[in-house]
């Protein structure tokens, strides 16, 4: 029987649950007022994969026993997590690449996927068995780890660009971070789940019953949570200290 994790694990998941919760609201008001796409796709990917997905998976599986009702959480759950990875596609797509039809292609075929495996896990194995390794889970985190990790990549690419517009005083120092920021939140929730899911298929248990995969998963996640939090809630400490060091790098 495996040791049950040390307490200190369920901190990194609950800053980056709060963390996450807060900033997607934050994104969803802040769409609300300027209409922009942007935003609006950001806030429903950070809350669509983070605490509202996540959270009602947590539930569906503290319930312990399939009924109904778990069914429903945790059908909610993939629905949710679907509509983040979508989000966080759209805006990897209209913020980096907004001409390429090759990524509009790609997102519709996302979006059809994620309705495919919907339907089949509804009808077939049922919502309550989501993490049931097949062909479903399988194309479901693949899709999932590759939109993080895709939206860290653009992200830290952008930096480096930006990073060098800073340099001469043509970008502002603050926002140039923010991508620094949020490539690294991206990556470490991407890299948090492609362990889980590499342990999961490796030893045949589900992620959360291994001790050290939650431990993982809790240090990914407490990165992820600081991460978000000083690129979208930062302390003015924080900002006065980017820009004072973009100011002394300056030529």
């Amino acid at each position: 029987m495996a040791a049950s994790p040390h307490p200190l694990v369920w901190v990194g998941f609950l800053a980056f649950f709060v963390v996450a919760l807060v900033v997607g609201v934050r994104l969803l008001l802040l769409a609300r007022r300027t209409r922009r796409l942007p935003e609006l796709c950001i806030g429903m990917g950070v809350l669509g994969i983070g605490p509202v997905g996540f959270g009602f998976f947590v539930v569906a599986q503290q319930l312990g026993v399939e009924s109904s009702f778990h069914s429903l959480l945790a059908g909610t759950g993939m629905l949710a997590v679907a509509a983040g990875v979508c989000c966080k596609l759209v805006f990897n797509w209209r913020v980096y690449h907004p001409t390429s039809t090759a990524l509009r292609v790609l997102v519709f075929a996302v979006v059809l996927a994620h309705a495919v495996t919907f339907v089949y896990q509804g009808l077939g194995p049922g919502f309550a068995a989501y993490n049931e390794l097949n062909w479903s889970y399988y194309l479901r985190i693949l899709l999932q780890i590759g939109a993080l990790l895709w939206g860290s990549a653009e992200a830290l690419r952008y930096w480096g660009l930006m990073r060098r517009r800073t340099r001469v005083g043509l970008a502002d120092p603050v926002v140039t971070n923010r991508f620094l920021l949020w490539g690294i939140g991206a990556g470490a929730a991407g890299m948090g789940s492609l362990v889980g899911t590499a342990a999961q298929i490796t030893l045949g248990t589900a992620s959360y019953e291994i001790p050290w995969v939650l431990a993982s998963s809790s240090a990914h996640g407490l990165v992820a949570a600081l991460a978000m939090w000083l690129a979208f809630l930062p302390p003015s400490a924080w900002t006065r200290r980017v820009q004072r060091r973009a100011a002394a790098a300056a030529p």
